[in-house]
């Protein structure tokens, strides 16, 4: 059972998360119709992949954490977010090359929206049955507050012009991959509360 301390730790993890989510789920949008001129169904097939691969970790997410432990798995999901954002940085730019610099980091994208949230949620269940309820509006919250930050942080690089360059698109993935990283150490360091109390 968590202590609130513990409920604490995870609830900031998902609000860093859902900051880094944020940021993914609307940079990539604007990468590609602003920066590779892909159209609207062209774009939304293109990201396509990453929603399809997290609903096959979420679909696995019990058995996953079984094996591993729900604090394994929220690490090694926020880990993920930091890497597809690192990929980006790594292989994209001006010129359109889906295949290699693109979907790559879709489908880690994707891993990591399936294999950290489910973890994260899980902490309202371990709370005591009265404060279960409260637990699970503060985790929603976290989750809200978190997406709404990641979409002033993603407005406040690229700023209010039309036309950006790929350089402020890796800046922007350089906050989320910061976000994936933040998450990551918060859940290590609750986990390790834990265990040290166990």
């Amino acid at each position: 059972m968590f202590t609130s301390r513990q409920f604490t730790g995870a609830s900031i993890a998902l609000f860093v998360f859902y900051v880094g989510f944020a940021i993914f789920l609307l940079s990539v949008v604007l990468f590609l119709q602003g920066e590779w001129h892909y159209g609207v169904v062209k774009s939304g097939l293109a990201i396509a992949p990453g929603p399809a691969t997290a609903a096959v970790f979420a679909l696995n997410a019990g058995r996953i954490q079984a094996r591993f432990g729900r604090a394994a798995s929220a690490m090694a999901g926020t880990l993920c977010m930091a890497l597809a954002a690192g990929y980006w940085m790594l292989f994209t730019g001006t010129h359109p090359d889906y295949a290699t610099a693109f979907l790559p980091g879709m489908f880690i994208g994707g891993i990591s929206a399936g294999l950290t949230q489910a973890p994260l949620f899980a902490a309202a269940g371990t709370l005591p049955p009265d404060r279960a309820t409260t637990g699970s509006a503060v985790l929603n919250m976290a989750r809200q507050v978190g997406s709404a930050v990641g979409v002033a942080v993603v407005v406040v690089i690229l700023g209010a012009g039309a036309a950006h360059t790929v350089g402020d698109y890796h800046h922007v993935w350089a906050a989320e991959a910061i976000a994936g990283l933040v998450a990551c150490l918060t859940v290590a360091v609750t986990a390790r509360r834990r265990a040290g109390r166990a």
